[in-house]
């Protein structure tokens, strides 16, 4: 039947769907490994409701977008992956002016929003839409608490 949810997703693991997931990870890494010179921001609220579905959110976006595979996919190069390069490079710029210690609450609140933009971009190319949805809610939640600490 074409409208079940069964014929058009199945479980398995898509290595687009890994690699996409790992690309904006990487300057995580860094900073983990050696915290922004940030001259901005830590003003780090107690918000333990929204972080539980910051983090809920993102774990199951980031289960659909590796583990629930659609069949169809677009073409390589398409609006939709042209948009994920375009938002995944200004997103490092963003990662290196706040690794150099030029941040603001600005840079810090597009630094939340571009990663979901990517993301979302992702989801159509892979044509996972179900995926979406998980990935808007991560993205509110994630610019709220975002602007609370750092405001």
């Amino acid at each position: 039947r074409k409208g079940d949810i069964r014929v058009n997703y199945s479980f398995g693991f898509s290595l687009k769907g890994f690699i996409i997931f790992l690309l904006p990870m990487i300057p995580n890494l860094f900073y983990f490994l050696a915290p922004a010179a940030s001259k901005f921001g830590g003003n780090v609220k107690n918000h333990f409701i929204l972080d539980i579905l910051e983090h809920g959110s993102q774990a199951v976006f980031f289960f659909m977008i590796i583990f629930l595979i659609r069949k169809q996919t677009l073409d390589f190069i398409c609006s939709f992956s042209v948009g994920m390069v375009i938002a995944l490079l200004v997103y490092y710029v963003l990662w290196i002016l706040l690794f150099t210690g030029q941040s603001n609450l600005v840079i810090l609140i597009t630094m939340a929003i571009l990663p979901v933009i990517y993301f979302i971009l992702a989801e159509i190319w892979l044509n996972n839409y179900l995926a979406i949805i998980p990935t808007a809610l991560f993205g509110i939640v994630h610019a709220f608490i975002t602007y609370m600490d750092f405001s």
